[in-house]
């Protein structure tokens, strides 16, 4: 392994960590909207309390991706802004629109049916817009003219597979934000609010699981064959199916134990193996995606910068993260695990 491939997995855990981060943010949001619509304050209150401290924190992380990637890989960062002039524009505009609407809400109590509708829309769009950039890195959308990457913008929107992997971004957020509800609503004492997200996991987690499946299967014309080149890692793709099965099982289980401990503790364990389900997935798919920014034209090799940015970027980082961490913990204490902080404002009605 090379100081390159070190490099390319540090952006690819960044994009694990975001997509983790951004599900959970994006599907609340949604979820608040939802049981807003439906009159029912306590999830929507739950809702609220995750997402109002934590969006802007998850938004300023998704700045730390595109930073590394100019001082590591700069020459994919030149290919693909092209490439995604129209989806990078629509990602844009829909978390400005969000960013926009969230600070209204916290400036005035005037139009709150707006705000949480806007924010919950958007909540559920992004994620799927996110995923669609999955296809295109996999190559059969972009054509190279002149030495400059062009999408075929008709093409890519018409395929089947973009959509597919919408689907799987939308779905995912909805089972992991619901997972998360389910636990932080236990950890307050919320039990019926508890109830409601714990139902809602149970049937967005197999859609997602069988979205995800789908999408990798159906391959487009000129692109990379994912599904026989992740076959090649079947020991992690086997290890992120047992982990579904047992975070899922889990879940399913929490539910014969009402109000007691022990029906926590099995939420915690749905919880930390649907991480593990997603690291090891994630991980499959990157190691058969490998070397490739995008697929034919842009590798780890022909895209690094030079040794010098890219040890100094690599040194920036990790110190920059030692001094972050504490922080991160800190904020996590305060509005994560903290029982008073989501028992305390979880009963406040609508807003």
């Amino acid at each position: 392994m090379t100081l390159i491939h070190v490099g390319a997995g540090l952006i690819w855990l960044l994009i694990l960590v975001y997509g983790i981060l951004g599900a959970i943010d994006f599907g609340s949001s949604f979820w608040r909207w939802y049981f807003n619509r439906r009159g029912e304050w306590n999830a929507e209150a739950i809702a609220r309390n995750y997402v109002s401290p934590t969006w802007e924190l998850i938004n300023a992380f998704l700045i730390l991706i595109p930073v590394t990637l100019v001082g590591l890989f700069p020459g994919a960062v030149f290919a693909y802004g092209t490439v995604l002039l129209v989806p990078a524009t629509l990602l844009l505009a829909l978390i400005a629109l969000r960013g926009a609407y969230w600070q209204f809400g916290y400036a005035s109590a005037h139009r709150q049916s707006q705000t949480i509708l806007v924010v919950g829309i958007t909540g559920l769009i992004l994620p799927g817009v996110f995923s669609t950039l999955l296809p295109l890195s996999q190559g059969g959308f972009v054509n190279v003219m002149d030495g400059v990457s062009r999408l075929r913008t008709l093409y890519f929107f018409m395929s089947p597979a973009v959509y597919l992997y919408t689907v799987f971004g939308i779905t995912l957020a909805l089972y992991v934000a619901a997972l998360f509800l389910s636990r932080y609503a236990y950890l307050g004492r919320q039990f019926s609010v508890y109830a409601r997200y714990r139902r809602q996991a149970l049937w967005t987690g197999p859609v997602s699981l069988i979205a995800g499946v789908a999408a990798v299967t159906v391959r487009v014309p000129g692109s990379l064959n994912m599904a026989a080149r992740m076959m090649h890692w079947w020991p992690i793709l086997a290890a992120s199916l047992a982990s579904f099965a047992v975070s899922y099982g889990a879940l399913w289980w929490a539910g014969r134990f009402g109000k007691t401990d022990k029906g926590l503790r099995f939420l915690n364990i749905s919880l930390v193996f649907t991480l593990v389900q997603l690291t090891t997935a994630h991980f499959a798919y990157g190691l058969a995606h490998a070397v490739y920014w995008l697929y034919p034209y842009v590798t780890f090799a022909n895209s690094v910068s030079n040794p010098i940015m890219f040890r100094a970027t690599l040194l920036v980082l990790g110190v920059g993260m030692l001094i972050l961490t504490p922080g991160f913990l800190w904020f996590r204490h305060l509005f994560i695990t903290d029982r008073d902080y989501v028992s305390g404002r979880s009963t406040t009605g609508s807003q």
